[in-house]
Formats: structure tokens, sequence, C-alpha cells
């Protein structure tokens, strides 16, 4: 007989273009996206977007992908984009490389977690490769309000930044607002364990991630 450990339903990461797809609809905007497992792909997709591209490999066991070294920056022509691909396509476990156009920007965590005693969580923070370093972020129970998202960011050490410090400009805020406010409705309707769009970029004009982990 199974035991409960056994029969237990373990969690899964979904996988990327269907998690993108799946933020779309909660209003969650992502820098475009396609992928490539042939050569041929690289082709096609450098008609659809200009250099610099960023690449990274992709597969359903592959979570921390620059511990890796499974993203590769500012890749000029395609000449750098093959060498590129060959190497991400070398990793263990890659079941296709994602290939989008490099932005520059503030880098931002959002995420979302189920905690087993307070239901969905928000979190927004610093993000990129230092996320796990500098450790500034900030949490709410789901669903948050605008007021409520406003009142984490400026929670956060980063938040003068955000806002536009020695006389750079700020970040659109409004933008994030609603981009967080569409992570707390999805972790409310769907049943998720874990979501992590790190990084987030932001500027002025935009804010849009560039990666997004969903574990159901």
């Amino acid at each position: 007989m199974k035991t409960v450990a056994q029969t237990k339903t373990q969690p899964k990461q979904m996988d990327f273009l269907a998690a993108k797809t799946l933020a779309a609809k909660y209003g969650i905007p992502m820098i475009p996206t396609f992928s490539a497992k042939k050569e041929k792909d690289l082709v096609t997709i450098s008609k659809k977007i200009q250099y610099p591209w960023a690449m990274k490999v992709v597969g359903k066991s592959l979570i921390h992908k620059s511990d890796i070294g499974g993203v590769k920056l500012n890749l000029q022509n395609s000449h750098d984009a093959m060498m590129a691909f060959h190497e991400l396509k070398k990793i263990k476990g890659c079941d296709y490389v994602a290939v989008q156009p490099q932005r520059k920007g503030i880098e931002i965590i959002v995420g979302g977690k189920m905690d087993p005693q307070f239901g969905p969580t928000v979190l927004v923070g610093m993000g990129g490769i230092y996320t796990e370093v500098f450790k500034d972020s900030t949490l709410r129970i789901a669903p948050v309000t605008e007021d409520d998202v406003r009142e984490m960011i400026n929670e956060l050490k980063i938040a003068p930044i955000l806002h536009g410090a020695r006389g750079q400009n700020g970040i659109n805020e409004t933008k994030l607002v609603k981009l967080i406010m569409g992570v707390s409705k999805l972790m409310v309707e769907k049943n998720i364990s874990e979501l992590d769009l790190n990084p987030v970029i932001a500027t002025p004009q935009r804010v849009e991630a560039v990666d997004i982990r969903i574990i159901q």
C-alpha cells in the first residue's frame, strides 16, 4: 500500500512559455520571447527583434539558470548568437533556448508564494543576481490593494532609486503597481505554490518581466 508521501503530488515547474502566456492573462507584461530549438530558428528570430540579444536555457528541471551558465547576455550579432545557442543546447536538461531583446533598467524581483498558514502572499524587492545577497524585499498577504503595493515599494531600501534619486528619472511606478497587482490576483485565483519574476526591468517608460518561474 502506498504511503501519503508516495501518493502526494510533487511540485513541478510550468513550462516557461506556458507561464508567460498565463502571466499575460493577468496583465503581467513580459519582454518579447521566442523559442529556438534549431539553428534556423535564430534566422527567423533575427527578422523579428534587433540585437543585442539575451538568451537562456529552458528546461523543466532547470531552475537557477545563472548558476549553471544558462544565461548569455549582450549578444551583438548572429555569430555571437550562434555560439551562445550551441553552448546552451549542451546543458543537460535543455528543452529549448529562449531568445529575447536585451533591455536595460533597474532590476526588481516580484514574486508570490502559497504560505501554509496565511495562504497566497506577494513579494517585491531588489532583483537580479544579487537578490539573495542584499535581501531587500517586503511581503504582503494577497490580495493587495493599490495602496498596499505603493506602501510595499516605499518600504524598500532601493525606493529612492525607484522614485528617481540624484537627478535621475524614476521608474514608471504606475506600471510596476499594475504588474504586482496582477501577480496578486494570479496567486489568489490559481493553485500555484510559487511564482518568481526575476528580473523585472523597470524604466521611466516600461516595466517588463524578463524571466518567469511558476511552481504548481
